[in-house]
């Protein structure tokens, strides 16, 4: 077996994103429609005497919870892996407190490394482990779309029949996912969506749904809305809206021509706002 091994951890968009109530728990019941796109962390595995987790790359001294350690504390609890002579290098490309999974993903290509290295025991139930972990970490243990309810559960995996091109742009703000929900008085009567498996016309879907969380994020961070009314100027947008609790905000275009233009205009007007185009996979 090689040294080092690398994997990519990629990003998702919410389509869509309805919060439905708030339970009696404190959490809330929703309905969205997840995406992965093409941006995605490299994380490495390399044979290591002691167990070591390191971030480098896009804000990782603004890095606080080390959730990769924490699964590794968890599965050792549960006496799934024994000590784990790894060191873990997680080299960021995806923006935090974003909206855009980055921590769930991580956490979820951990898993599937250590399955893949036969570090982990054999026929353990990984969607349990990935639900007490995070709500979207299940999501990311799959290479499709996918339609999540209540907590962050998988009702359905879906295919998007084609790639679609995505700018991101984002106010380089990092958004607590809990001050958002907390602070959102907007809830969604739309709990029944007919997403029809495979997705052929995601502009009709876009037109139909929308993201609860926009306004209370708008309210923590005014960017998120600068970004919204300049994004509505750019030609050739099939669609646009925030992703997940923020604080990206992304743009549907109908061609990568639109989508570069667009990924240059955000760039010379706003250099201190983090852009980026990608496509969904």
């Amino acid at each position: 077996m090689l040294d080092i091994i690398e994997f990519k951890s990629y990003a998702k968009i919410n389509l869509f994103l309805h919060v439905l109530n708030k339970r009696a728990d404190g959490y809330h019941d929703i309905l969205s429609l997840l995406s992965r796109i093409n941006l995605f962390d490299r994380i490495t595995f390399e044979k290591s005497r002691e167990f070591e987790v390191i971030y480098k790359g896009l804000q990782s001294n603004e890095i606080i919870d080390d959730n990769i350690s924490q699964l590794i504390s968890l599965l050792q609890k549960k006496n799934l892996i024994a000590k784990l002579n790894y060191r873990i290098t997680i080299d960021k490309k995806i923006p935090i407190g974003a909206g855009l999974g980055g921590g769930s993903s991580n956490v979820a290509t951990v898993i599937s490394a250590l399955i893949d290295l036969k570090v982990i025991k054999d026929n353990i139930d990984i969607i349990s482990i990935a639900r007490e972990l995070g709500s979207d970490i299940e999501f990311f243990l799959y290479d499709k779309a996918a339609l999540i309810n209540k907590k962050g559960s998988i009702e359905k995996l879906i295919k998007i029949e084609k790639s679609h091109e995505i700018l991101l742009v984002n106010p380089q703000f990092n958004l607590s996912t809990a001050e958002v929900f907390n602070l959102n008085t907007s809830f969604s009567p739309i709990a029944d969506l007919n997403v029809i498996d495979p997705i052929t016309d995601l502009q009709t879907i876009m037109a139909n749904t929308s993201n609860s969380l926009e306004d209370s994020a708008f309210k923590l961070c005014p960017d998120i809305s600068k970004i919204k009314k300049e994004m509505k100027k750019q030609k050739n947008l099939i669609a646009d809206r925030m992703t997940g609790s923020g604080s990206t905000y992304f743009g549907i275009f109908e061609d990568k021509q639109a989508c570069l233009v667009g990924e240059e205009y955000f760039k010379n007007k706003h250099p201190d706002w983090w852009t980026s185009s990608v496509n969904t996979i």
